[in-house]
């Protein structure tokens, strides 16, 4: 899969103070395993990742491209504030790949 943007992962795990080391190891295998994965649709990438969500259009499982938005942790997650924010669930800019699969969020 191409991953769109590294820069977002980095900047989190630059962001963290406390634990910058652990979400800068865990996001550099999520990338790497991601960046070497090809998805063919949801269920599939839940077999990686059995206890990821599908949030809004950001997977193009036909072109290979995983759109990473917005990175946050559990906390951030769970407080549901982020759905109206993350663009998630806007169509991507003119000129760009139309993502694939349905829309769900959490």
């Amino acid at each position: 899969m191409r991953v769109i943007s590294k820069v977002r992962l980095v900047e989190f795990w630059e962001s963290r103070k406390a634990d910058s080391a652990i979400a800068e190891r865990d996001l550099s295998a999520w990338y790497k395993l991601a960046s070497h994965t090809k998805w063919t649709n949801f269920a599939a990438l839940r077999q990686t990742f059995g206890s990821a969500d599908q949030v809004g259009n950001r997977v193009n499982y036909r072109r290979g491209v995983v759109y990473v938005l917005t990175v946050m942790d559990h906390t951030e997650y769970d407080k549901n504030l982020w759905p109206d924010d993350c663009g998630c669930h806007e169509p991507p800019p003119k000129g760009k790949s139309t993502p694939g699969g349905p829309k769900r969020g959490k």
